[in-house]
């Protein structure tokens, strides 16, 4: 089930209004809160670590909206920091230990490697409801929706990101012999890397050549990110995972040798990049809590609709735009939160 076919124009009015599954879900968001059980137990799962910035955001916006209505436990798998598969795998018998002994009534289980390692293999026949999130582009690999279950897909905000894009590099290939931007995606060597660049690749590799670089250390990171200046156009991706990190030093590095335009989709990028358009991880943590409240009073996890994200923030940097000469189109200037001097 890929769930990214939708027109720049409904992405663009969907970030703008308040979440459609806040107002549609409002009569049972309600009813929740009169009604759950204190004594209701909430099991939240994670793929990543504390302190890791998505992960912080998703359980703010989860814990927030869950508030009292039930006992919340987390369980953090920490694959971003240990990925290697038997560690996950073994994190993941943890997992269900804890489950078999605590037995909670709803679990939220947030980004690619829960459902991989928690919920494919030891949760898709049980009687739990289970309520995914952060699962990015699709969820075809996991067999999604499954009985007693549902969530958000995890969708980056690439359509409207390439439309602006385009709009900026359009003289690029008027005045070549190229008929496609020529796109350096640079990327930690991960899971979700490798399946975010096959569905990015297989949506716009018709009016983009995409080339991926997986980096395993900052000092290759770096290599690469000089090599990627002969590209069109340089997608920074995440930096988490990478070894020997340098926040600092990667934007003073970016600052000195950026000479083509450069964008990314998640926030912390901002100073690393010319343009931003980043998903809200706490949108992800705000649906699954309100759907959590309306399975704890009993409404059936399978009937309500697996859906995908709709807001994100833009952000532009002006020390970089000014290193490549160029401008944002005036509708991306406007609702732009500025970084940089």
């Amino acid at each position: 089930m890929f769930l990214g076919e939708e027109n720049l124009k409904s992405v663009c009015v969907a970030s703008l209004w308040l979440p459609l599954w806040l107002t549609l879900v409002s009569p049972g968001l309600a009813a929740a809160e009169q009604g759950a059980e204190v004594n209701q137990k909430c099991l939240l799962l994670y793929s990543y670590h504390v302190g890791y910035a998505w992960n912080d955001a998703v359980d703010y916006g989860a814990t927030q909206t869950l508030g009292e209505s039930c006992t919340i436990r987390r369980f953090f798998l920490d694959s971003k920091r240990n990925p290697d598969p038997s560690y996950v795998r073994t994190k993941a018998l943890e997992v269900k230990r804890l489950i078999d002994r605590w037995s909670p009534d709803v679990i939220i289980a947030v980004d690619d490697n829960v459902s991989k390692y928690v919920v494919v293999p030891h949760l898709k026949e049980g009687k739990i409801p289970v309520i995914f999130c952060g699962v990015n582009w699709t969820t075809d690999e996991y067999g999604y929706p499954l009985p007693n279950m549902t969530g958000m897909v995890e969708v980056a905000p690439f359509d409207p990101l390439f439309h602006q894009v385009e709009k900026m590099l359009d003289g690029r290939l008027k005045h070549s012999k190229q008929k496609k931007l020529q796109v350096a995606m640079i990327d930690a060597d991960r899971l979700t890397a490798h399946k975010q660049f096959d569905q990015i690749s297989f949506r716009y590799g018709h009016k983009m050549d995409f080339t991926a670089h997986y980096v395993a250390n900052f000092s290759e990171w770096k290599q690469t990110f000089l090599q990627a200046q002969n590209a069109d156009l340089v997608v920074l991706m995440n930096y988490s995972g990478i070894q020997g990190w340098s926040q600092s030093e990667a934007e003073s590095f970016v600052k000195q040798h950026t000479s083509t335009l450069s964008v990314s989709v998640h926030d912390w990028m901002k100073e690393l990049v010319t343009l931003v358009m980043a998903k809200e991880p706490e949108e992800q943590g705000e649906w699954a809590a309100v759907v959590a409240k309306m399975v704890l009073q009993g409404k059936p996890a399978e009937s309500i609709p697996v859906v995908r994200n709709r807001r994100w923030k833009t952000y532009a940097n002006r020390t970089l735009l000014r290193k490549v000469a160029m401008d944002l189109p005036e509708s991306v200037r406007e609702r732009a939160i500025w970084v940089g001097h």
